[in-house]
Parts: structure tokens; sequence; C-alpha cells
């Protein structure tokens, strides 16, 4: 089961939904984008139930539109929500308040798809 996250700027709020489908369409890259990889990689180091991320284009169905996802494979499937907020932090601490981060914690076989198409920028050592 999928959970993200998306992050309302103006208060702040956090939504959880579980989308129906997931399609992954590919890396997000760019040089703003690595510096918010770099970031969360400093917050994955420190959190051992993380064994991957990757920072993805996402489709819920529409297939005009993307989202992108920060994707989570985690050894634990509780969801963390201090860790959400602290990655919700730096996103708005480099992002316009007019944008958002799903944040989903993803399972063995998502993260296979996501492979597919996209390259962790973390993997637990």
């Amino acid at each position: 089961m999928s959970i993200f996250s998306r992050q309302s700027k103006p208060s702040r709020l956090t939504e959880t939904i579980k989308p129906p489908c997931i399609e992954f369409i590919g890396e997000q890259a760019g040089p703003v984008e690595d510096d918010l990889k770099a970031k969360f990689h400093q917050v994955f180091a420190k959190v051992p139930d993380i064994r991957s991320a990757y920072l993805a284009r996402l489709s819920y169905g529409e297939p005009a539109s993307f989202s992108v996802g920060l994707c989570i494979r985690s050894g634990d499937a509780a969801v963390d929500n201090p860790l959400q907020k602290r990655l919700g932090q730096i996103f708005t601490d480099i992002f316009s308040r007019d944008q958002h981060l799903d944040i989903l914690f993803i399972r063995d076989d998502q993260e296979e798809e996501l492979k597919r198409v996209c390259r962790p920028f973390y993997e637990a050592v």
C-alpha cells in the first residue's frame, strides 16, 4: 500500500491519500534537484530504516500531467510523520510556496518498477 503526503504550502498541512494507480515516469533531475537530493541524503543516512530513496516524476492516472515524488523504501511499513515533516521543511526551504512534493513509502514491487525508469539517489550501505 502506497501512502504519500502532499505538502500544502500556505498552511503546511499534510494530506495523506491512497492513489488508485501510480505510474513511474522517470527521474526528476537538475541542479536544484541535486541540491535537494543531497540534503535528503544527509537525513536518510541518519535513519536506519531507510533502504533507498528516489526523486521521480509520477502520474496518478492523468496522462497529461505529472507530479514529483520522493519515493522512499523503508524497512518499517509505518508512516513516519516526524520524518515527513523534516523532509517537507527541507523542500520548502528550497522551493517556492506554490510547489508541493509527494512523499511515497513504496513496497518492494513498486521499487522494482521504479528502478526501470529512475536511479536511487540514496541507498543504505
